[in-house]
């Protein structure tokens, strides 16, 4: 399984080549076969998954792990992984900030493909972490109700603030001028249509003329956006639930309510029946 170099996303079209060219027997060219090849084709009968190699190549036993981690997803809701269709390993370097929009320190996911990159430098310990980090952005594209999703950003305690144009008399050059305005909880569902998915990773509207903003200035990676936010609490929550229902619960009991509000939103809406 190898995959040939292309220019987009600055990494490698997915493309299956055979472990040995057609052609001219005497002639062809060795591809040597990728290590734990059992286990990819008995994930991809199961999962409908292709795990895939690059200019880096899993090791059997991370493949073994990367089918044990689909198998507990699997176990809790079969259908999340409806957003996954590769699963790739690549040098993190290679991926393109710009272009891969959603990535991590460990990997990178991209909807439009419905794939999932693990970076060489990720320990085989850490796979399950990463891997399930990244399919909780193809739940979050693929499972979730997008009005479900902007209620999770609302009790994530992110404000809306609003550009608003106003007639500004006695300036000669500019009589219109624009001031930034809270824009009240209540008022949020009449503004769903302005957002997509992909611009609510850059924290706006599709126009930019709304911004998300959080309470406070972001401290951890999971609070860059609230797409990353989600990806976090799926996470965790599949991780080390009870961890992160402990913490929830104590930063409640400080005041910050909006860590128990993700956790029991991936417990009800993501989960739940």
């Amino acid at each position: 399984m190898e995959i040939n170099p292309v220019r987009e996303y600055g990494v490698h079209n997915v493309g299956v080549t055979l472990p040995y060219r057609l052609g001219n027997v005497a002639n062809a060219k060795q591809v040597p076969i990728p290590e734990g090849m059992p286990i990819r084709k008995r994930v991809s009968k199961e999962f409908g998954i292709d795990i895939m190699d690059t200019d880096s190549r899993f090791t059997i036993g991370e493949v073994a792990t990367i089918e044990e981690t689909l198998k507990e997803i699997k176990r809790r809701k079969k259908k999340h992984l409806i957003g996954i269709k590769q699963i790739v390993k690549n040098k993190g370097a290679r991926v393109r900030l710009e272009e891969a929009r959603h990535i991590s320190a460990g990997g990178a996911y991209v909807p439009e493909k419905k794939r999932v990159y693990i970076f060489d430098n990720v320990p085989e310990k850490e796979i399950p972490q990463v891997l399930t980090h990244e399919i909780g952005h193809a739940v979050n594209y693929f499972n979730v109700e997008f009005s479900k999703f902007m209620e999770f950003i609302k009790d994530s305690g992110y404000n809306m603030k609003e550009f608003r144009k106003y007639f500004a008399p006695g300036n000669e050059l500019h009589q219109f001028a624009a001031k930034m305005i809270d824009v009240p909880k209540d008022d949020w569902d009449k503004l769903i249509d302005r957002f997509s998915l992909n611009s609510l990773v850059e924290n706006r509207d599709v126009f930019g003329e709304i911004l998300l903003e959080p309470k406070r200035k972001p401290r951890y990676p999971w609070e860059q956006n609230p797409l990353e936010r989600f990806a976090w609490a799926y996470e965790w929550f599949v991780n080390k639930s009870k961890t992160f229902k402990k913490l929830a619960q104590e930063a409640a009991r400080r005041g910050d309510d909006t860590w128990l509000a993700d956790y029991e939103f991936i417990e009800d809406e993501v989960f739940g029946n």
